[in-house]
């Protein structure tokens, strides 16, 4: 099965890498009439491309790639526009398609340099722009969970002037008209796409992100209505489960939409029939159902828990409360309404950290949590009724 945390390196991903690098250094013969210079700018567009590609190949599409060529043609339109408009580089553009900070981030170093392979120019208006497209997106992205962006603006524009003051007028020693104006509506030009691509960003990835993480952990999605009408058993155990994650969550400051997502739908492969493991089935569901990808990858670690392995705070955590619950519904099946709880759930949560084949031994889960999460576990007693 293939999912966005697998997918293979793809054909359609090279078009980001090799087009661009043919364009630059067809650019870079026509303005500089050197062949040299071409097959340098084509040998360093191929690989920062290839290198930008790789590391950010688990986001990629066919759509994102054919928009990361586009973004890369556009900004080796750079090369033939006045210096002024350069810093507005590509970085606003890149965050409206990319969701993910890391392609942003690799990408705008990659658009930030074209132009400068074509006309050389100086190695500090590069470093200028780069630095002002990484610092630009992880200010809006900073501030995407608010879609304000009032005091990331005002940042952007000090660091702005700070770096162009030191990196550019200092270097020159002398102030002459140009360096003031241009900076300038550098700066106009910059700040306005900052606001419409923080705006775009916004709406457009976050608010939907946002929206589609509501409709995942509402205990009505129709994945939990089905759950609830074929196997009331797991469909118990999912609910009570997802309400110690979301509580743990809040209490320790972990992800609560990630947790809930985890307690409801850790099991959820028990709705399908296909002959695999629940875990299997529980990452595939979870697929066509279009879940987000952060939960997908944490059902998934869920699914491969296994004596030895590194486990995550967060799943963890769930395995713990789902073995509380799992434990205590068995117990209560079998006619003891009232066991000992202090010991039944030391117990029950000491064999995943203790023994050759302990769970969660290698859990990233701190001691203070663990003691913490016993601690809370045995006080639920009045709770517990809604196992029986």
């Amino acid at each position: 099965m293939e999912t966005e945390g697998n997918r293979p390196f793809s054909a359609y991903m090279l078009m980001p890498v090799i087009i661009p690098a043919i364009v630059i250094a067809v650019e870079g013969y026509i303005v500089r009439q050197s062949v040299i210079v071409a097959v340098r700018d084509l040998l360093v567009v191929a690989i920062a491309g290839f290198a930008v590609v790789y590391t950010g190949r688990k986001k990629m599409t066919f759509t994102s790639s054919v928009c990361m060529m586009l973004l890369a043609l556009i900004s080796s339109v750079q090369a033939f526009i006045p210096d002024f408009i350069v810093p507005i580089a590509a970085f606003g553009v890149v965050l409206a398609f990319m969701a993910s900070p890391m392609i942003g981030i690799t990408s705008v170093v990659y658009f930030a340099a074209m132009p400068f392979l074509v006309t050389e120019r100086s190695f500090e208006y590069f470093l200028f722009i780069a630095l002002m497209g990484i610092i630009g997106i992880s200010l809006i992205y900073g501030c995407s969970r608010t879609g304000r962006y009032v005091e990331a603006l005002l940042i952007y524009t000090l660091v702005y002037t700070l770096l162009y003051t030191a990196l550019i007028v200092m270097k020159r020693m002398t102030i002459e008209p140009e360096l003031v104006i241009d900076p300038v509506v550098g700066l106009v030009l910059s700040i306005v796409i900052m606001e419409v691509a923080g705006y775009r960003f916004y709406n457009n990835v976050i608010k939907r992100r946002e929206d589609l993480y509501k409709t995942v952990v509402d205990p009505e999605h129709p994945l939990l209505i089905e759950l609830k009408n074929s196997n009331k058993t797991e469909y118990k155990r999912a609910i009570h489960t997802a309400h110690f994650t979301d509580l743990f969550a809040e209490k320790f400051g972990y992800n609560r939409i990630l947790m809930k997502g985890l307690g409801f739908y850790h099991r959820i492969g028990v709705l399908s029939k296909e002959d695999t493991s629940i875990a299997v089935r529980t990452v595939k569901l979870a697929v066509n159902e279009g879940f987000p990808e952060d939960i997908i990858d944490a059902l998934k670690e869920y699914g491969e828990v296994r004596p030895g392995n590194k486990v995550s705070a967060e799943v963890a955590i769930t395995v713990i409360v789902d073995s509380v619950i799992c434990d205590l519904m068995k117990e209560f099946a079998k006619g003891n309404d009232k066991p000992d709880l202090n010991k039944f759930i030391d117990k029950s949560i000491l064999r995943l950290f203790s023994g050759q084949n302990s769970l969660l031994k290698k859990s990233a889960i701190p001691y203070s949590d663990l003691e913490d999460i016993r601690k809370h576990l045995k006080t639920e007693r009045i709770y517990y009724d809604f196992l029986r």
